[in-house]
């Protein structure tokens, strides 16, 4: 009776044993499959993080490409001095008299008379140095005049072109021969001037571009103070070849 009591006992107790078993081995299959699940997700990460390196150093590359663009502009920028008149002062010692349209006569010394020049920039040429500059600028004509209180100023040396955005939409014009300005005199050029043709040349002299206000060129843009474009079209006048 007492064996068959303990065979009871024992049976329950096995019984028992397989049903935690049973129940160790589906929390062993849940743990595993959440394991799986998390380890599938750390990859995810992993990958995520290494995409998000990449990108965050191409960006740091891309930055340091782009400060050292911005900081060669500015040096560019600020070598690029701006668009006015720079007038050399008169001195009145070791004189020579000459004839004025005044009353009298005037003295003055003719190496330091005013000279409109200005500097355009290491993609031009560096100096416009005659008496003459560009007074007013209109998208069908330019108005010369001749800055000399002394001296004549003959234009067969020069050529005008209309650059709009950067593309030649008017021919080269070159100003008519044999004109010659008088002291103080404006002349006008047309862009409709006869035997027109196109004038294909890197020393372009930008200057006295009262349309657009003070300014500073950069390449083939001309920029205000703050760096921004002022200008969708420009004048160009170019040395004769």
């Amino acid at each position: 009776m007492e064996n068959k009591e303990e065979m009871l006992k024992l049976q329950a107790e096995n019984d028992h044993l397989k049903l935690e078993n049973t129940r160790l081995k589906s929390d062993m299959a849940v743990m595993e499959h959440e394991m799986k699940r998390l380890t599938s997700r750390i990859g995810l990460i992993q990958k995520s993080r290494e995409t998000t390196e990449m990108q965050a150093s191409e960006v740091l590359s891309e930055n340091k490409e782009l400060k050292l663009k911005l900081e060669s502009l500015n040096r560019r920028f600020q070598d690029s001095p701006i668009l006015d008149e720079n007038p050399v002062h008169v001195h009145f010692e070791d004189t020579i008299s000459v004839n004025s349209n005044m009353t009298g006569t005037s003295s003055y010394k003719p190496d330091q008379e005013p000279q409109w020049s200005t500097e355009t920039g290491p993609d031009f040429d560096s100096k416009w140095s005659k008496h003459i500059s560009i007074i007013k600028s209109h998208p069908d004509f330019i108005v010369l005049k001749n800055n000399s209180r002394y001296h004549t100023q003959c234009l067969d040396d020069f050529l005008f072109s209309r650059i709009v955005d950067g593309v030649a939409t008017v021919n080269g014009v070159p100003l008519p021969t044999g004109v010659v300005m008088q002291p103080k005199s404006e002349f006008t050029v047309y862009a409709q001037t006869s035997h027109a043709r196109e004038i294909y040349d890197k020393s372009c002299i930008l200057h006295r571009f009262q349309t657009f206000g003070t300014g500073k060129i950069i390449e083939d843009r001309l920029l205000d103070a703050e760096g921004n474009e002022a200008a969708n079209y420009l004048f160009c006048v170019f040395k004769a070849l």
